[in-house]
Parts: structure tokens; C-alpha cells; sequence
């Protein structure tokens, strides 16, 4: 076992890490039962982590090695799809109305996404609705281009540091459960949002997909939209200027499409930068390129 976990790539460990946390708060607030499912589900991911790692071992298998860096992104979507039934039974507890106080607080009385109609309309509701539904695709295309690269180093930590992004924000989740302006404010607009092509289609798409996620706050796609944003100004210049623009309109997107108060947007870009800020630095130790000190091992130390 030691041997195996010696070998577990940095992403690997990371979901590792999660499902284990996962499985010890269900066991913490005592909702095995309800949660039994998702309890050998997380037992399930962690066998399959372990069982990679050891076929890899063995096989000396290019298309394992190739697979081994990959497979965890789609455990990342199960494990956020967890959330659905698991934060209701780990924290009851709404906060939309201390998110709705804050945001009322920073605009004088005012709900964002109430301001924000008197500049809606049709053809900027379908382009952002497409850009908030892209989210996923603009860390994706960082990883892809830092894979195609020989040296696959900065594959590993920006994909480590990303993971890292995720799973934080899905803790917060369990802190500060949240579902957002869209059922809590609806009342207050003045008209729904409409498109012109497919808004109702890709809206329709997400919100079954999703169902109530108590997943506001913090905001994951803005911190996960950030932090690709400037995990790409540091290994991936040419993508930079497109990321940043599509990181920003997946930003603005989130209020303007009534899925997130301002608060959210405020606490994702703030650990967005805690986690560019320490999590390369991490992933580099546990890739074995850096010592506990920071300073970086081999030839380059």
C-alpha cells in the first residue's frame, strides 16, 4: 500500500484526498444511511485510484499512462454531483439570506441581479449563457495545451493546481450552502430571460443536469475561471488573452444570468488567488520537483 501511494500521480492523491474527507464528514454528522450510496461510491473511487495505479505498475502500459492523467476529471464531475444530496444532510442550513444582506449591503439596498436588467437583453443573454456554460472547457483547453507539450511537469501542477480549485470550492459549499438569486429573487424581476437561439435549450440543459445545487458560494466558476486565467499567463502565454477575456465573461455571467449574488464572485476570486498563490507551489513538492522549503529540487535547486 505504501508502494501504491508513493506512486499515485498529484492529481490522484488530490481526489484521494477528497473522497476520504467526503466519506469521514458523512460519518461525522452520522448520515451513513441516508448517504450509503454516495458512502460506496467514494469507496468505489478510492479502489479505482488505487487499482490504476497498480495496473500502471505492472502493465508499463503507454495507453494507462496516458489514461492515468485523464481519468480523474470525470470523478471530478461525480464527486460535484455528490453535493446535490450530500449538503442538505451535512448543512441544513440556507444562507442565501445573509449572501442577499451582503449583496444589499455593497449596492445600497439594491439586488444585482435586479440592476442588472436595465442592460438585458436577448442577444447578450444567449452570448453569456453560452460563455457560462463553456466553464468547464476553458481549464480543459489550458490542460490539453500543456499536455501536448514534451515536458509534462506543468501539465501536473497546473491540472493539480485546478483539482486543488475545484475542491475547495466544493468544501465551501458544505460551509456556506447557497442556491442562488435565481430561486430566492425571482419574485423581484421584472421579466425572465430570454434568448435568441439556444438560451433556453442550454439553461434548460443546466438546471436539470444540476437541480437545486446549494452551490453559490463561493462561486467555482469564478474562481476556477481566475485561476485558469492566471495559471495561463504562467505557462501558457498564447492562451492568455483569449482566457482572460473568457474567463471574464463567464465571470460577469454569473450575476447577470441570476445564478450567483456578488458576495459569491467576491469570495471565489479571493481563494482563486489563494490557490494560484500556494497550490503550484504544492503540487511541485509532491511532484518531487521542489523541497519542503520551497526551493526547487535536482538541477534546478
Amino acid at each position: 500500500m505504501i508502494v501504491l501511494i508513493r506512486n499515485l500521480s498529484v492529481e490522484e492523491r488530490i481526489t484521494l484526498v477528497m473522497a476520504i474527507l467526503l466519506n469521514l464528514l458523512i460519518t461525522l454528522v452520522d448520515q451513513v444511511a441516508p448517504a450509503r450510496l454516495i458512502f460506496a461510491l467514494n469507496f468505489f473511487i478510492i479502489a479505482v485510484i488505487f487499482t490504476m495505479c497498480r495496473l500502471s505498475l505492472r502493465l508499463k502500459n503507454p495507453f494507462l499512462d496516458v489514461l492515468r492523467d485523464w481519468y480523474v476529471l470525470p470523478i471530478l464531475i461525480v464527486i460535484y454531483l455528490e453535493n446535490r444530496i450530500l449538503i442538505p444532510l451535512i448543512n441544513p442550513h440556507d444562507l442565501d439570506h445573509l449572501m442577499i444582506a451582503i449583496d444589499r449591503l455593497i449596492f445600497f439596498g439594491h439586488d444585482p441581479t435586479v440592476l442588472m436588467e436595465s442592460i438585458t437583453f436577448p442577444l447578450l443573454s444567449e452570448i453569456l449563457q453560452l460563455a457560462y456554460a463553456s466553464f468547464y472547457f476553458l481549464p480543459f483547453s489550458l490542460c490539453v495545451l500543456l499536455y501536448l507539450r514534451e515536458d509534462r511537469d506543468e501539465f501536473h501542477v497546473a491540472t493539480s493546481t485546478i483539482l486543488m480549485g475545484f475542491y475547495l470550492s466544493y468544501l465551501g459549499y458544505y460551509l456556506t450552502p447557497v442556491v442562488g438569486p435565481r430561486f430566492t429573487l425571482d419574485h423581484l424581476q421584472s421579466f425572465p430571460l430570454t434568448g435568441v437561439l439556444t438560451f433556453e435549450y442550454v439553461r434548460t440543459m443546466l438546471a436539470e443536469a444540476e437541480g437545486m445545487m446549494r452551490d453559490c458560494c463561493p462561486s467555482g466558476h469564478t474562481m476556477i475561471s481566475l485561476l485558469t486565467a492566471l495559471l495561463a499567463r504562467r505557462y501558457s502565454r498564447q492562451l492568455f488573452s483569449c482566457a482572460i477575456v473568457w474567463a471574464c465573461l463567464i465571470i460577469f455571467s454569473t450575476v447577470y444570468l441570476r445564478y450567483h449574488y456578488v458576495i459569491d464572485l467576491i469570495v471565489g476570486a479571493l481563494l482563486g488567488v489563494l490557490v494560484f498563490r500556494y497550490g503550484p507551489a504544492l503540487s511541485l513538492i509532491l511532484l518531487g520537483k521542489k523541497d519542503s522549503h520551497g526551493n526547487r529540487a535536482g538541477k534546478d535547486a
